[in-house]
C-alpha cells in the first residue's frame, strides 16, 4: 500500500480538484441523459436502487443523500409518472417500501443505457490498455476505502 505522504499538500488538493471535474463531467453528463426524459439525478438514484427490489423510505434517501422529507418529493414526482408506487408492509402496516412499476424499469434501462454512453465519451480519451488501468485503480481505490470498512453499500 502507498505511503499516507506520498503526495503534497498542494499535489493532493491538485488531485482533488481533477478528480471533482471528472466527476462533475459524469454528472452533467448524467444530467443531460436523464433530463432528456426528464429525470432529475436524486430521481434516477432512486429508480437506480429501486432496481434491486422494493426500499423503505429511509434507505432510499440514504442512496439518493438526501433527508426523508425531500424524498417524499422526489418519490411523489416518481409516482405521478407511474415509474414507482408505494406498498404498505403486510408484516406492519406502519412501514412503507417504493416499488419500481414496469414503466419505471424501463425508464431505468433507457436511463442506464445513456449513462454508459456518457461514461464512454468520459473515457475516450484513454487508451485501451489505460482504460483497463484506470478500472483496475478505482477497484484497488474502491476495495480499500472508507466504505469498503462500512456495512455493504446498499445502492
Amino acid at each position: 500500500m502507498a505511503e499516507p505522504d506520498s503526495f503534497t499538500s498542494e499535489e493532493l488538493a491538485e488531485l482533488a480538484t481533477e478528480l471533482r471535474s471528472m466527476w462533475h463531467a459524469m454528472v452533467s453528463g448524467l444530467n443531460h441523459t436523464a433530463g432528456t426524459d426528464g429525470l432529475q439525478r436524486q430521481q434516477f438514484w432512486v429508480l437506480g436502487a429501486l432496481a434491486h427490489g422494493p426500499r423503505r423510505m429511509g434507505d432510499l434517501a440514504a442512496c439518493a443523500q438526501t433527508s426523508q422529507a425531500s424524498l417524499t418529493g422526489i418519490v411523489d414526482r416518481l409516482e405521478e409518472r407511474g415509474l414507482v408506487h408505494r406498498e404498505r408492509v403486510p408484516d406492519d402496516r406502519r412501514v412503507v417500501e417504493v416499488v419500481l412499476t414496469d414503466d419505471g424499469r424501463e425508464e431505468m434501462r433507457r436511463s442506464h443505457a445513456g449513462m454508459l454512453v456518457r461514461l464512454e465519451e468520459v473515457l475516450s480519451p484513454l487508451s485501451a490498455d489505460e482504460r483497463r488501468q484506470f478500472a483496475a485503480l478505482v477497484r484497488t481505490i474502491t476495495a480499500h476505502g472508507p466504505s469498503a470498512e462500512g456495512p455493504p453499500h446498499i445502492c
